[in-house]
């Protein structure tokens, strides 16, 4: 062999040496992305410049997309982190592009992690503009799961907020992609349907339009029946509860309230059951109801919280009316009882509930009573001890007449309900007596003369 054959034998190319460095390269991106992941929780710059390399050392190799994706995915998440939202946007962008050479499953990975990152963000136009860009990629590339479960998450931070006019709009968005052509619902998108309602009705709540929730509420409880989501069943049977209440229907909002907490409780959500268990004895409490609801398997797991005890004393307390401990369970800061305004809505109905029951047990052994002893027994001023006494003559539970001029109370006692029952004793009495001597006189006339 001559040293030209050689030399031209050693500079030919070796395509297992030109496999060997692209593999090298492939490695090289593999290790500098566990780098980078490894550093991003405690040294964030340096694992954004880690990641920034693996996108700019694969964009090299061409249009293959194997590390790529996840790296951009980080750095718009660490650009969340480090409060540098323009750079976000414009690497998110870059992230959505990529969407197609993906699974869905890492699309929606990548989406979700994304959003979850971007809520911290104080600056709402700039979080909006996130959901924007992921919801015209998603349009783009017809992925409807994720599109409608992105607007979902985007209506929720409208409703935290309490953007009406955007949430409204979103709503409406929602609904259409859970309708038949010709308007009516598609009930094979029941879940979908539940979500859409539960936030309809919990911005219903916040703009107080009760009308509309009554006309869309009994369609949630008709869906419930076939899709069961206890996370959007809980929401739903809450703002029911709230709804019943509004409307002083204390026994069916006592109803509703033990069904959101019941599924509260079932996703493990046990903050937001603790408050529908103290909802729940509230509407209780104003039914005037004999159900202890302390009763039940799911209440008895709460019944060492302190809050939730201070709320079982407070429903003893209401049925022996004693109005001191009432007042003390209510101011005591500890429990935390009217540290929830919408307990504190109805305290008003709650103590007068009390008082009314109080005022009526008072007065029941007198024929004549001083309204000025009545308003120091039950702590109040006279002319709330006048309403309630009002309240109490036209429910028919005294019968009584009040004189505002001299301050008295004088109870019927001619027509009272004790008398009442001694006189049907009486006549009772009366038709024994009669019985009686009817027998005697036929026993007598059957006596032989």
């Amino acid at each position: 062999m001559s040293d030209s054959d050689e030399f031209e034998y050693e500079s030919d190319d070796d395509p297992y040496q030109e496999e060997e460095e692209g593999d090298e390269e492939a490695i090289q991106i593999e290790n500098t992305f566990y780098e980078a992941d490894d550093n991003r929780q405690n040294y964030p710059e340096q694992a954004l410049e880690q990641f920034l390399k693996v996108v700019s050392m694969e964009t090299a190799r061409g249009s293959e997309v194997v590390w790529r994706f996840k790296a951009l995915q980080n750095i718009v998440m660490l650009c969340a982190r480090l409060g540098r939202f323009d750079d976000m946007a414009t690497r998110y962008r870059e992230l959505l592009s990529h969407m197609p050479q993906v699974t869905r499953n890492d699309a929606s990975e990548a989406i979700n992690a994304v959003l979850d990152s971007a809520s911290s963000a104080s600056d709402m136009s700039k979080l909006e503009t996130i959901y924007e860009l992921t919801l015209d990629a998603l349009q783009a590339t017809s992925n409807q799961r994720l599109w409608f479960s992105t607007s979902v998450k985007l209506a929720k931070l409208h409703l935290e907020r309490s953007d009406i006019h955007k949430l409204q709009r979103l709503i409406r968005a929602l609904h259409r992609a859970c309708q038949n052509t010709d308007g009516s619902d598609d009930l094979s998108k029941g879940s979908q349907l539940l979500e859409v309602y539960a936030l309809e009705i919990q911005m219903c709540t916040i703009t107080k339009n009760s009308l509309r929730m009554k006309e869309i509420y009994p369609r949630t409880i008709n869906l419930t029946s076939a899709v069961a989501d206890p996370r959007n069943i809980a929401v739903i049977r809450e703002s029911g509860g709230k709804m019943y209440m509004a409307e002083k229907k204390w026994e069916a909002a006592y109803n509703e309230f033990f069904e959101a907490f019941k599924n509260y409780q079932e996703t493990g959500n046990s903050s937001r059951a603790k408050v529908m268990l103290k909802y729940v004895v509230l509407a209780n409490m104003l039914a005037l109801s004999d159900i202890n609801p302390f009763d039940s398997r799911e209440a008895k797991v709460y019944q060492d919280d302190p809050e939730i005890s201070a709320m079982a004393n407070l429903r003893s307390a209401f049925e022996q009316n004693d109005v001191s401990t009432v007042d003390k369970l209510l101011t005591n800061p500890s429990y935390k009882i009217l540290s929830d305004p919408f307990i504190r809505t109805y305290l008003e109905d709650l103590l007068r509930n009390i008082r009314l029951q109080v005022l009526q047990n008072l007065i029941r052994p007198y024929r004549c009573i001083s309204l000025d002893f009545l308003s120091k027994e039950i702590n109040v001023d006279i002319e709330e001890v006048t309403s309630l006494l009002v309240q109490l003559i036209m429910d028919s539970k005294i019968e009584a007449k009040i004189d505002g001029v001299e301050g008295f109370l004088h109870i019927d006692t001619q027509n009272s309900e004790d008398n009442t029952r001694f006189a049907n004793i009486t006549r009772w009495a009366d038709l024994l007596d009669k019985v009686h001597n009817g027998l005697i006189q036929k026993l007598t006339h059957m006596q032989p003369s």
